[in-house]
């Protein structure tokens, strides 16, 4: 059983933790003096090993398995499971996400509303299921959004709008939530490659990014850090986080 976080000791709380940028953003909120409970799914080698890597900077953690496309069931688990865990909740980090291409006309809605699920559902049924304890801390919400929503991918078109969705879901939050709450969203572009990208399509996509360089999931989770520790007086934001690419893009 995981121990409970100290009273005077911030806690965050990360969707969809066990890999990728999830994972980013749980080790550099315990390294920044949080205690952390995280989500994740099918993942549980590496939520073990996740839970392993946050123990060793003596912070206090939990993992919780909960499948955020069935949205009721899983702010359920979640709510209960970290009730134990903590009486207090300084960050939500929404990070948990499905990436997939359209699926084919015979399964397209079913596609769409798991796709609606993952990225507004549970999101905001898991702000306001949390929503007091926020208030109490004077928290922040994070939502992970994707820059996609300004230029959607043919073939992704389910999952862009959805993800567009938590964009408008976030600045309604903010007010919602306002003035106790902050809550914003982070707009990333490339942070970590697709598997089995092309180096074509990687190189055709830097030409566009003035930095040069794709970002990297602690890119990521230093401006989590930043929205948490020094974004006071910023809510109803969505920051772009890709090197410039979408720069003067009509």
């Amino acid at each position: 059983m995981p121990g409970r976080p100290q009273a005077n000791r911030r806690v965050a709380l990360v969707t969809g933790a066990a890999r990728r940028v999830g994972r980013s953003i749980a080790l550099h909120l315990a390294d920044a003096g949080y205690d952390v409970a995280f989500t994740y799914l099918s993942s549980l080698t590496e939520a073990r090993s996740l839970e392993r890597q946050i123990r060793s900077r003596r912070r206090q953690v939990v993992a919780i398995r909960a499948d955020l496309t069935d949205p009721s069931v899983a702010v359920q688990t979640i709510r209960q499971v970290f009730a134990d865990f903590s009486p207090r909740l300084d960050v939500l980090v929404n990070n948990a996400s499905l990436y997939e291409p359209d699926a084919t006309a015979e399964k397209q809605l079913e596609q769409m509303r798991r796709f609606w699920a993952i990225h507004v559902e549970s999101p905001l049924l898991l702000c306001r299921a949390m929503s007091s304890k926020l208030r109490a801390a004077r928290g922040h919400v994070i939502n992970m959004v994707d820059s996609l929503t300004e230029r959607p991918l043919p073939r992704y078109m389910g999952y862009c709008a959805s993800k567009g969705g938590m964009r408008t879901l976030t600045l309604g939050l903010a007010r919602e939530l306002a003035p106790r709450v902050t809550v914003n969203g982070i707009s990333p572009g490339v942070v970590m490659w697709p598997e089995q990208t092309p180096q074509r399509i990687r190189r055709q996509y830097l030409r566009r990014v003035p930095l040069a360089r794709a970002g990297t999931p602690q890119d990521v989770a230093r401006t989590v850090l930043f929205l948490c520790e020094h974004g006071g007086y910023i809510t109803g934001q969505i920051l772009r986080l890709d090197g410039g690419a979408r720069a003067g893009v009509n």
